[in-house]
């Protein structure tokens, strides 16, 4: 069903500097020419706990890791193990742009408190998951603000050089800022809402312990190729609606026609619902998602060219197979 993360660059498994990484950024950056300024003094953060704006008002300096809470929050105090979703924004003090700025366009990110250090990193928000765990901890109220100054070197440790940060513009003698804001979301723990009709074009839903369990097809026709993508809300919940590249927590089961059991899914024992953003999953998953409230439960029928066409990533689905979702929305961040 995954296609993959955020369009952060995938780190080098060796972390092998890249040849010409950034030292600082060339002579034709914006940022040349203008007076430095030391650490927060150079920049203005506004707007509420998870909505910040980070504006360069000059070049930025930082040397050595500093950690400031701009708002302590007013929520519950984390405990070790909490699950907490994080907005940041990452600042080049240098070029005076944000590499990473999930307060827009980008998704957030989730963050286990206490959780040890990720030792091979896949992304670039691993690596900031990496930084956070030293500072968002046991103790930290949600809805607080954190605030990260240092230079690339002091931020990063041994990944300052590595191609992901380099992919983003970021030179390895930069002075950075990370805005982090600790947000207040816990997910649901199932769909909300009145029940409503399935469409006929639905399978009905098996469960077990009060969970889907299966798909029953009973004397659904096969489908065909040419079926169009289909949707349809079984429970409307009354959250917020799904947008592009929110970091969406879902329980789902995957099935293809007249199977006796589903591909994948998250309802079984010991299993814990998907923290992924939406426009990770397969093309038809994501444009059903879109505009559904939190809370709901959707059933939805992905025809093969919205799927994974000939190239299904498991012998489970055959090529040219169209898939099966019931899909749980827990949460939207």
């Amino acid at each position: 069903m995954l296609r993959g993360t955020r369009s952060t660059a995938t780190l080098v498994a060796s972390l092998v500097v890249a040849t010409g990484a950034l030292a600082a950024c060339g002579s034709d950056t914006p940022g040349n020419g203008l007076d430095f300024g030391k650490g927060l003094d150079a920049v203005t953060i506004s707007g509420d706990v998870g909505a910040a704006k980070l504006t360069f008002k000059e070049r930025m300096e930082a040397d050595k890791l500093e950690s400031k809470t701009l708002v302590t929050g007013d929520g519950a105090a984390l405990k070790d193990k909490d699950k907490v979703f994080v907005n940041y924004v990452l600042g080049d003090g240098y070029t005076r742009k944000n590499a990473v700025d999930t307060f827009g366009k980008d998704p957030a990110i989730q963050v286990t408190v206490g959780a040890a250090e990720n030792a091979q990193p896949q992304s670039l928000d691993d690596v900031i998951k990496n930084v956070l765990a030293d500072h968002i901890k046991a103790g930290v109220t949600r809805e607080s603000r954190i605030v990260l100054t240092g230079s690339t070197e002091a931020m990063f440790g041994a990944l300052a050089q590595s191609p992901a940060l380099a992919t983003e513009g970021i030179g390895n003698d930069d002075g950075l800022v990370l805005v982090a804001d600790v947000l207040d979301v816990t997910p649901l723990t199932g769909p909300e809402g009145t029940a409503t009709d399935a469409p006929g074009w639905a399978p009905e839903i098996v469960e077990k312990d009060d969970v889907p369990s299966g798909l029953d097809f009973g004397d659904l026709p096969k489908p065909t190729a040419k079926d169009p993508l289909s949707s349809a809300v079984l429970q409307e919940g009354t959250g917020k609606k799904v947008a592009e590249g929110d970091l969406l927590v879902l329980n789902y089961l995957g099935s293809v026609y007249d199977a006796k059991k589903p591909f994948d899914e998250s309802y079984g024992k010991d299993k814990e619902p998907l923290v992924l953003p939406q426009g990770s999953f397969v093309p038809g998953f994501n444009e059903a998602l879109l505009d559904k409230k939190v809370g709901s439960r959707v059933i939805m029928r992905i025809p093969p060219d919205k799927g994974y066409a000939d190239s299904p990533p498991s012998e489970e689905i055959p090529k040219g197979a169209t898939l099966y979702f019931v899909v749980d929305i827990l949460a939207a961040v």
